[in-house]
């Protein structure tokens, strides 16, 4: 990993002009970050400045309105010269109301992240017409550089969902994008460019694709996929009759009632570079066929097995059990994650995973629609849920909006874990009548203060006030500095980057790395325990909207200067523990094989 500078991205003049002064409110998170690359000093007459060589950055202790603080950084990054084209503005269709999705990740193994940023385009126009894909380089300094064409990106196929994988397990993230029309699976050569590979892996399904999960569903030691599917769209005959319905009484486009779903896919990989269609044998085409969008891998009922959770749009979700990799069962009405408290299907969008209350048990967090909240469904074990929503305080702030990317993220380092969710409405149409909502809407965050998410004084910055037709959402360290930051997919417009400003506390970043039998770690469970307290976090087959986020652990430690005890749970279900790491670094853990120990890299 690249070590984090606080010069990085700006000259720390330039940054210090930015932050202090007047905006006292982030001069704590700026000390820190200068703190990283210069030293702290004791003036006479008491008080704490960071001296680093450019600039005397004053600390000091944040209020409750100042404790978080996002920056739209996407100009500056160069991420704003890229424009998603999402079809007609009035959005007369539903393939032109959903794309938008993200993805940060090391492409090119340079240690830092790199950004991938799918595209639309429009109904009824030659493939060839619609605007591409594009990956963008992170240059190491927060400066990204489009580096489609040298690595032979040129994906036109109005691209829903990206996921990054290695599935070949050469030690390269390679990329899956599912689309309105085929798929495209890019394998990454290791030189900085892609191949499309997608016919000899026969994973060019030409349904309307959007969740794409890769797990080791019969524990081979290789990775097998599912895919979310989401309306048969008969493009030509849309065209011609232009079906419509009602919302509030206004005139907007069908769906995805009224529309006939397209059904999931799920593929078995055979080990020798090829995925096998085995939908069919593993029970997936025995239930009706849902409005999927975001699919989730993790053991949901404790088992050794990796289950599958899919946000179905506009009926019940979906929660499959692995039946020791031999088939699937739906089990989601009987695990209390089907329906909303009140019995009733919503129309999932996005999933995040992680453990907000500290039990070591996975709760879920999803986006919904207008007119009802977003759901957070707490892990009892055994692959139980329970809808916590209500008691959460989450059900009134959520209602007004219409959720898509979310997840589970410690923003602020301080070992509690923040929700997040990236909201806009589907309509264009809201905007002309008094309907209580709007189309461009502002993002949300919540912290969790023991018993309640609520909404941080502040909201969280500047970043958060922004009104965009927000989709896909990513975490990653942008920086380098320790801490999140956001890359947020937009439809119809550029996408925006926030980068974390907010005063943190120390933090520790987990990688995995399997071994050369199963290089795939998705499936595994860290720990870490400092004194008394316990974080759980999980390596998981996709979350948010149709994104990817980076591939480390990310684990806010507070004051915390030592991690009394790091603790993996591969796959399979072995397990190894380490004692006494410092804070403030990202570790590797490198699982043994063959009677070689696991061990720790940095």
């Amino acid at each position: 990993m690249r070590p984090a500078r606080a010069d990085r991205g700006r000259s720390a003049v330039s940054r210090a002009h930015a932050r202090v002064g007047s905006d006292a409110r982030r001069c704590a998170g700026l000390a820190r970050r200068a703190a990283r690359g210069g030293r702290a000093v004791t003036p006479r007459g008491g008080g704490r400045i960071v001296l680093t060589g450019l600039a005397l950055l004053p600390a000091c202790a944040p209020t409750e309105a100042e404790r978080f603080f996002f920056v739209d950084v996407t100009d500056a990054s160069g991420l704003g010269a890229f424009r998603q084209v999402n079809g007609d503005s009035e959005k007369p269709f539903i393939v032109e109301t959903v794309g938008g999705g993200v993805a940060l990740f090391d492409y090119d193994g340079d240690g830092d992240l790199d950004a991938y940023l799918s595209n639309g385009g429009s109904l009824g126009a030659p493939i060839e017409t619609n605007p591409s894909d594009a990956l963008f380089a992170n240059d190491g300094n927060g400066r990204f550089d489009d580096a489609s064409r040298f690595a032979g990106i040129d994906e036109r196929r109005w691209t829903n969902g990206v996921r990054t994988v290695d599935l070949d397990g050469d030690g390269w993230l390679d990329v899956f994008l599912t689309n309105y029309g085929r798929n495209t699976f890019y394998r990454n050569r290791g030189d900085r460019t892609f191949e499309d590979v997608t016919a000899a892996l026969s994973l060019g399904d030409e349904r309307w694709s959007t969740g794409a999960s890769f797990f080791d569903v019969d524990r081979d030691g290789d990775l097998d996929l599912y895919v979310g599917n989401y309306v048969e769209f008969d493009e030509p005959w849309m065209l011609e009759h232009r079906p419509s319905t009602e919302y509030r009484g206004v005139k907007v486009m069908k769906g995805p009632r009224g529309l006939p779903a397209a059904p999931d896919r799920f593929y078995l990989n055979g080990g020798d570079g090829t995925m096998r269609d085995e939908s069919e044998a593993f029970g997936i085409l025995d239930e009706p066929e849902r409005f999927a969008f975001q699919t989730v891998a993790f053991d949901a009922d404790g088992d050794g097995w990796l289950d599958l959770f899919v946000a179905n749009d506009s009926v019940a979700n979906s929660l499959w059990f692995n039946r020791e990799g031999e088939r699937f069962e739906n089990r989601a009405q009987v695990s209390g994650a089907a329906f909303s408290m009140g019995g009733k299907p919503q129309a999932g969008m996005g999933v995040g995973l992680g453990d907000y209350d500290a039990d070591g048990q996975p709760d879920l967090f999803l986006t919904n629609f207008a007119d009802d909240y977003f759901t957070v469904y707490r892990g009892l074990g055994g692959g139980s849920f329970l809808d916590r929503t209500p008691a959460l305080g989450l059900g009134k702030v959520t209602t007004a909006k219409l959720g898509w990317g979310c997840g589970f993220s410690d923003f602020d380092n301080d070992g509690h874990l923040e929700l997040f969710a990236v909201n806009a409405h589907v309509y264009p149409q809201v905007d002309r009548f008094d309907l209580g909502t709007v189309y461009a809407q502002k993002n949300q965050l919540f912290r969790f203060d023991g018993k309640r998410f609520i909404e941080p004084e502040g909201r969280a910055g500047p970043g958060f006030s922004l009104r965009k037709a927000s989709r896909g959402a990513a975490v990653g360290d942008i920086d380098g500095d320790g801490d999140l930051d956001l890359l947020i997919g937009n439809i119809d417009g550029a996408p925006t980057l926030l980068r974390n400003d907010s005063p943190t506390g120390e933090s520790l970043r987990v990688v995995l790395a399997g071994s050369l039998k199963s290089r795939s770690t998705i499936g595994s469970r860290v720990t870490i325990r400092c004194g008394e307290e316990r974080q759980t976090r999980w390596v998981v087959g996709g979350e948010s909207f149709l994104s990817s986020s980076e591939e480390v652990l990310h684990f806010g430690l507070g004051t915390s200067a030592v991690i009394d005890e790091l603790i993996v749970v591969w796959p399979d279900g072995q397990s190894d523990s380490f004692a006494g790491l410092e804070a403030g670094q990202t570790v590797k853990v490198v699982r043994g094989r063959d009677g070689v120990p696991s061990r720790l890299e940095n």
